[in-house]
C-alpha cells in the first residue's frame, strides 16, 4: 500500500472520500480527534459508506472483519484520519479483499458502469 498517499477528506480526488457528509469541516475535525478511524465499505455506484468510527485501528479491524464475514462479496478499507494541515488528512491502511490498487479499479468499474441504487 502507498504509504505517501494522503488526502484531505473533501479532495475530488480522494479515492476513500465521502463527499455527501453530513458534517461540516470543523464537526468532523472534533469527530476525528476521538475516532481517528473510519471503516468504509463499497456501495455498488462507487461512492463509500462510513460503517463505523473507531478509536484504534485493531477496534476497526475487529468489526471488519464481522461484516467481510456477513458480507463475503463487499469491498472494505480503513482510513486514517489525521489533523494535519487546514483541513486534515486521511490515508488507507488497511484493504479488505485484496491490495489497494484492484480495490481502486473495482470502484472505477462501478463508477464506470453508473450502477444506481433505487
Amino acid at each position: 500500500m502507498n504509504k505517501q498517499a494522503m488526502y484531505a477528506p473533501r479532495d475530488e480526488k480522494n479515492p476513500w472520500g465521502i463527499l455527501d457528509t453530513w458534517m461540516n469541516a470543523d464537526e468532523w475535525k472534533e469527530v476525528l480527534r476521538w475516532y481517528p478511524f473510519s471503516l468504509r465499505s463499497l456501495m455498488l455506484d462507487g461512492r463509500w459508506f462510513e460503517q463505523a468510527r473507531c478509536k484504534s485501528r485493531d477496534s476497526a479491524y475487529e468489526i471488519m472483519k464481522a461484516l467481510a464475514a456477513a458480507r463475503l462479496r463487499d469491498y472494505f478499507v480503513i482510513v486514517q484520519c489525521t489533523l494535519v494541515g487546514n483541513d486534515g488528512c486521511e490515508k488507507a491502511v488497511v484493504c479488505f479483499p485484496g491490495i489497494e490498487e484492484s480495490m481502486l479499479r473495482e470502484r472505477q468499474e462501478r463508477i464506470k458502469l453508473g450502477w444506481k441504487v433505487e
